[in-house]
């Protein structure tokens, strides 16, 4: 794990616009930006990516919603 999350990273650093919260076209991404002949690396880092991504957009929302005052 210590390695998918460690490539994840590097890749989110180098390309932060090109990845979306969207698994397929991560995979895509990946097989363009890399050469990575194991579809289960792939797959798992794909899918690293894709948890990161959407865990920081839920992060943005909840930062976005206005709190309810009682």
């Amino acid at each position: 794990m210590d390695r998918i999350r460690r490539i994840s990273q590097t890749l989110l650093q180098r390309y932060p616009v090109r990845f979306t919260t969207d698994f397929e076209k991560n995979n895509e991404v990946l097989s363009e930006l890399t050469i990575i002949s194991s579809k289960t690396l792939r797959n798992h880092i794909a899918g690293y990516i894709t948890k990161t991504l959407k865990a920081g957009v839920e992060e943005e929302e909840v930062i976005a919603e206005p709190q309810a005052v009682q």
